[in-house]
């Protein structure tokens, strides 16, 4: 059977749900007599509560549902309505005179009056219920929904390019950071091979071999590289939280989460709490016009400069020593592979290494997740807006 979010329908209405109830009185709500709900089968939160589209499962979250509401009528799980429906616990194949005897004495009246004036009622009761988790349901997930059947113009409005232009504004220095950093792990593991540590010739201590001045010159090249980007990225992070409320408006609920999660990773396993930061970002704002060359020169005369080079070369020698520099994600090759174009993008999936020892190896971590989360949320997105565009004119 195909699931409801498989194509655009309109809800049936709760008179509906109120007769496929009436119509399985006899037998009550069990999961064979689901299967023949066929208003019920189709409904946003049944497939929600499913295990998968296939009928069996869709009749199991049907039936689940079904005395889920009666609870909420009875307040109770074994209430009159639930006993009349055979959803409560022992009266699962119980004859239906039984069932309504049972569920007259609990409402303190007689069967034949049950029968002929609240039955109706009841079961109007647990179809509006059913109606109303499903409208919840379907309301919490409308920006996923209307987006994938109307991508352009869904009911909130939701511009995704707009969206995914503010995620890349994050997304950008993140990626050179993680570029960045992995240039420096590379720098660190040749100065370890070589017997070296990662300081200069007037800083080392004594029996230390220093780096020679042109590997010194690339270590400190490449830490005002990641501090240039490091600004960028609170900068960026900042504005999104001021700008957007920090919400994560993505393809699917577990996209959002994952979003959220990585992007607190990425800032909590970084070397540097905010008042450093904030001393990167103050000192990007003092840039004429917010260049790297001119980072370069302000950083040369800060008195603070030392520290933060010394701290990301710590931080990326930590690393190095205590986990294999060559465990790269694939997603690093997939970023530069080349794509035919009859073929669609690649779905980039994080591998790094298990369970990383370091700080610096689970910043890594978070950030090829967060890199792949983006991207491949964009080419889905992308490919709603695709899917929407008409032929191109000739001659184009």
């Amino acid at each position: 059977m195909a699931s409801p979010h498989d194509t655009p329908q309109t809800p049936p209405a709760p008179e509906v749900l109120a007769a496929e109830l009436a119509s399985v009185l006899r037998t009550g709500v069990t999961v064979d007599s689901c299967r023949s709900a066929a208003a019920l089968m189709t409904l946003a939160v049944v497939a929600a509560k499913s295990a998968s589209n296939e009928s069996n499962d869709l009749a199991v979250g049907a039936a689940n549902l079904v005395r889920e509401a009666c609870a909420r009528v009875d307040d109770v799980n074994s209430g009159p309505t639930a006993v009349l429906l055979g959803v409560a616990p022992g009266y699962r194949g119980r004859p239906l005179k039984d069932r309504r005897r049972e569920a007259a004495e609990a409402l303190f009246i007689q069967p034949e009056t049950l029968r002929k004036d609240r039955e109706p009622l009841l079961i109007e009761a647990v179809a509006d219920e059913i109606y109303a988790m499903d409208s919840a349901y379907r309301l919490r997930h409308r920006h996923r929904n209307e987006a994938e059947r109307q991508p352009l113009e869904s009911r909130l409005r939701v511009d995704w390019l707009a969206q995914h232009r503010s995620y890349r504004r994050i997304w950008s220095p993140v990626t050179a950071l993680r570029n960045d950093l992995l240039v420096l792990i590379e720098y660190l593991s040749e100065t370890r091979d070589a017997g070296q540590v990662p300081r200069a010739a007037d800083a080392v201590d004594e029996g230390e071999q220093p780096v020679s001045d042109a590997t010194w010159l690339n270590l400190t090249d490449r830490c005002a590289n990641l501090t240039f980007r490091l600004a960028q990225f609170t900068g960026e992070l900042d504005r999104f939280v001021t700008r957007e409320g920090g919400l994560w408006l993505l393809a699917d609920a577990e996209a959002e989460t994952r979003a959220a999660d990585t992007m607190f990773r990425l800032v909590y396993h970084f070397p540097f709490g905010e008042a450093n930061n904030s001393w990167a970002r103050s000192l990007l704002a003092r840039t004429p016009s917010g260049e790297l060359a001119e980072l370069i020169a302000l950083l040369g005369a800060d008195p603070d400069w030392d520290m933060m080079r010394r701290v990301w070369l710590e931080w990326g020698w930590e690393y190095v020593e205590h986990e294999d520099p060559l465990s790269r994600s694939a997603l690093e090759g997939a970023l530069m592979a080349e794509v035919a174009d009859d073929v669609p993008p690649p779905a980039f999936q994080a591998v790094a290494p298990e369970e990383p020892s370091t700080e610096c190896g689970r910043w890594l971590a978070a950030s090829e997740e967060f890199i792949a989360l983006i991207d491949d949320d964009w080419y889905r997105v992308a490919d709603w807006y695709r899917k929407t565009r008409g032929p191109m004119p000739e001659g184009t």
